[in-house]
């Protein structure tokens, strides 16, 4: 593609009927290769020609060092309901790079003090406060009370606490935004030491709003004793309200407020006011699915209500279901107002006024239980604010609805920078988008579905009702069964929202993304290796939820000795996360995808496990699947080596390449006996199918990254010595059903992955055997669609998220028939395949049986010691 060609078009959506002067869109933009070294080299032009104010910066590179994603920031003029067509293209000139009368961010900062200048506020923030922000300026006079924003947490037992600042840095910064991160913890006037948290303030050229992003952390451990992770855990933290607080330096003239749209706005008296939304609002509010720590409903009423006066003396004013409220407090200088993002689907939430200062409850004290954050869990919740002038009208509702960018999806294919991506108007398989239509329309769309448990509440908002889990079900009520990102949903959605542009897509991977990283992840470094920083699987298979949340195991289902668990290389996807990253900048993304690649590292590392003094060597704990000691294709090992390949994608860090490499070798070979291995039994081994769909991406990686060396051709030979056995051997599993637990639609819905792997491998294979490979890839693809709907619950959830993870790789290939490079392999000698025996196994066989008992009761003692499995079912309260 010459230079001159370099044309991206981008396209704004406005769809909450506002009129946006300058409304802030970002996207992140995929480059082909070699195409642009330096992001101060684009413009952005609107139809008009007119160059709009922008900021770039790379957020990954191709190996030559050319940009593969770029994050764009623009300011843009979108009328109300209307779609504003961009164009981002290299500048002609340097002074083409300037654009004229723009709104610039200048920030001051030291080691302990940043200050924002937007151009129409002066925002200051500094490390050793107990505010959030110091103070916001405007013509020079700060408008708050010298105790600037605060947060303040109230524990179970009245105690209070107050966000203390420990750190503050530049986290972002260009001409139109910038963000300050301040992290630090809660601590209260005596000292005591409570939860950690992070906050992030973005801030825009020419504006007066701030966005805080304010997560709070419980860095702790559980203790799960028995491996069950319920509630009423020594790790969960209690406490009774969380609140972001700020008081005007002036009194309050009046009071506006709405609670579900701006043109319903109503006046009230300075007096006390507040806006408590308890549920969700929907048909199943009081919904199974919110229980608080003893097992008890935890929601009082349906919806939202609104109260004026003085606590005891309040009076009802309005009530309703779903609210998606703002209030602004008018003082002589000027108006206050405030609002929360996705403020009903996050319940509790609150909006308060008593008189003096304004209240956001992100965790309210209105609700009928004490607030429990599990031992490493996080929750990030985001406020908006603004300071108006006297005459200013509010925009506050602009952040409720923001602007939708999308990128061309030609020029996403194009671009290369996503393998195996086609445009959906190049997607020639009408059944399968039809099928692939469900997931965001219709009866069976994932949005209806929340509806049936109520998938709702700060804990619950972002993830996927599991149904497949509840078929059997006879309950009045449906089951209660959580997702948890299986199959990388994620990255599913948010594909296809590059193909489509449908932003029903972008939404749905980004709740996705953000309950993961949240909630799905266990953010802390204080229990074992094996679990520290892991991801945790769905909730059980055919069983209630209950009060493990979105933590597998519970103690109401326990089962005996050997039920409960905990983490699992086996349930670790972090390729949506990546890309989630790629399209958002959120760096709490990126740092998901690192948590998790250093978790394989860490599970695998003996020297840190309980007989680590006995044999430090690698744990096996990254490589098994469905046994400790399977070490071959399977989907652990297959979902570890991803997460590597993530992690060094993101990072460029070396040790994560060489991980990958290493558990690659440990588990298969090009001279493997495949037939010992007993993959036509499908309960037992169809997961090597996840395997090596994996292998194929390290190829593809490989090759992009241009080094074809020795373990290049060490995986190749191995992914076509297994693609070989398969297109002889490999039959539909709607065929082989009599040989499964539970025929279930999920099986043929699995046959997508045979055609992914067998058309990786025509990549990679001789010209004289693609064809063939090609063709049994399209057999399985469509049997794969037609078995599937032959089963009245082929919408369930499972099948839906594999075909949307996975199916659309078939029409890339239909395109690209005669991909690969058919090149001969070299002449490595690869050796013998050598078995792998995990650190347990290692340590019983070089042992007598009387000293593994005793080392056994030694490790045993030492867990008990650490805590681990020590039963204390009294969570902490504050």
């Amino acid at each position: 593609m010459k230079p001159l060609d370099f044309r991206i078009p981008v396209t704004i959506t406005e769809s909450a009927g506002r009129t946006r002067h300058r409304g802030w869109v970002r996207i992140g933009v995929p480059l082909p290769e070699g195409e642009v070294q330096d992001p101060a080299q684009l413009v952005v032009e609107d139809e008009g020609g007119r160059l709009l104010p922008r900021q770039a910066r790379v957020l990954a590179s191709w190996s030559d060092r050319s940009i593969r994603w770029l994050l764009l920031d623009a300011l843009v003029d979108v009328a109300a309901l209307g779609t504003k067509n961009l164009i981002l293209r290299r500048a002609g000139s340097v002074e083409e790079t300037q654009v004229p009368d723009a709104p610039r961010a200048i920030v001051t900062a030291t080691p302990d003090r940043c200050v924002v200048d937007t151009g129409r506020a002066v925002f200051e923030l500094r490390a050793g406060s107990r505010s959030l922000v110091d103070a916001v300026r405007i013509d020079g006079v700060n408008r708050l009370t010298d105790a600037g924003i605060v947060v303040r947490l109230t524990g179970s037992g009245g105690r209070e606490y107050v966000a203390v600042v420990r750190r503050v840095e530049i986290e972002e910064s260009g001409p139109i935004r910038v963000v300050i991160l301040a992290d630090g913890e809660f601590q209260s006037p005596d000292g005591k030491r409570a939860l950690a948290f992070k906050a992030r303030c973005g801030l825009l050229a020419g504006s007066v709003a701030l966005a805080l992003e304010f997560q709070v952390c419980n860095p702790r451990a559980a203790h799960h004793p028995g491996g069950l992770w319920d509630l009423a855990d020594r790790g969960t933290v209690l406490f009774n309200d969380l609140s972001v607080v700020l008081t005007p330096a002036e009194p309050a003239q009046a009071l506006r407020w709405y609670a579900e749209h701006p043109d319903r706005t109503r006046e009230a008296s300075s007096g006390p006011w507040s806006l408590y939304q308890d549920s969700s609002g929907g048909e199943n509010w009081d919904s199974p699915n919110h229980l608080d720590v003893k097992g008890r409903c935890s929601v009082r009423f349906r919806g939202y209500r609104v109260t004026c006066g003085e606590r005891g003396r309040s009076r009802l004013v309005a009530e309703g279901d779903r609210a998606t409220p703002a209030v602004e407090i008018r003082t002589r200088a000027g108006a206050l107002a405030a609002t929360i993002a996705d403020f009903w689907q996050n319940f509790p939430k609150a909006l308060r006024w008593d008189g003096r200062a304004l209240s956001i409850g992100l965790f309210p004290g209105e609700s009928r239980s004490p607030h429990a954050l599990q031992g490493g869990e996080h929750k990030r919740q985001t406020s908006f604010l603004e300071f108006l002038g006297t005459e200013a009208p509010s925009s506050i509702a602009d952040w409720q609805q923001p602007l939708i960018a999308s990128i061309d999806p030609i020029w996403v294919q194009r671009s290369r920078a996503l393998e195996s991506f086609i445009a959906a108007t190049a997607d020639h398989n009408a059944r399968y988008l039809r099928y692939l239509e469900s997931i965001i329309d219709g009866p069976h769309a994932f949005v209806a579905k929340r509806e049936r448990i109520d998938e709702y509440g700060w804990r619950n908002f972002g993830d996927l009702y599991a149904d497949h889990e509840a078929v059997r079900d006879q309950s009045a009520r449906p089951l209660v069964s959580h997702y948890n990102n299986q199959y990388d949903f994620v990255h599913g959605a948010l594909v296809h929202y590059l193909r489509s542009g449908d932003a029903r897509w972008r939404q749905l991977g980004d709740e996705a993304a953000r309950h993961t990283i949240d909630i799905d992840i266990y953010h802390t470094d204080d229990d074992r290796a094996a679990f520290n920083h892991g991801l945790f699987w769905h909730t059980d298979h055919h069983m209630a939820a209950a009060t493990s949340t979105h933590r597998t195991y519970s103690a109401c289902n326990g089962r005996g000795a050997a039920y409960g668990g905990g983490p699992s290389n086996e349930h670790n996807y972090t390729s949506g996360l990546l890309l989630n990253f790629y399209i958002t900048g959120d760096p709490e993304a990126a740092a998901a995808v690192r948590e998790l690649a250093d978790w394989v590292i860490a599970m695998d590392d003996g020297s840190r496990s309980a007989l680590g003094l006995i044999d430090p060597g690698p744990t096996g704990l990254a490589s098994k699947t469905s046994g400790d000691n399977y070490h071959k294709a399977g989907r652990g090992a297959g979902n570890s080596i991803n997460a590597l390949l993530d992690g060094y994608q993101l990072s460029g860090d070396r040790p994560y390449l060489d991980k990958a490499e290493e558990l690659i070798r440990r588990c298969i070979h090009p001279a493997d006996d495949v037939d010992a291995l007993r993959l036509t039994e499908p309960e037992l081994r169809w997961s090597y199918l996840a395997f090596l769909q994996v292998l194929g991406k390290y190829l593809h990686l490989k090759c992009a990254w241009h080094e074809v060396d020795y373990m290049a051709h060490y995986a190749r030979a191995s992914l076509l010595h297994y693609a070989r056995w398969m297109e002889k051997n490999e039959v539909p599993y709607k065929d082989v059903l009599h040989k499964v637990e539970l025929p279930t639609e999920t099986w043929p819905a699995q046959d997508v992955r045979k055609a992914h792997v067998l058309n990786l491998a025509a990549d990679f294979a001789p010209a004289v055997e693609r064809a063939g490979l090609r063709a049994r890839a399209r057999f399985f693809f469509d049997r794969c669609l037609e078995d599937v709907l032959s089963f009245e619950t082929a919408y369930l959830t499972r099948p839906q998220v594999i075909l949307c993870v996975y199916g659309y790789v078939q029409s890339y290939y239909d395109a690209n028939a005669d991909s690969g490079d058919g090149a001969a392999p070299l002449s490595y000698s690869f050796g013998v395949p050598t078995v792998f025996e995990s650190q347990k196994y290692r340590w019983r066989s070089a042992l007598p049986a009387r000293i593994r008992l005793l080392l056994a009761k030694v490790a045993r003692a030492g867990v008990e010691r650490l805590g681990f499995r020590r039963f204390n079912a009294t969570p902490i309260r504050l």
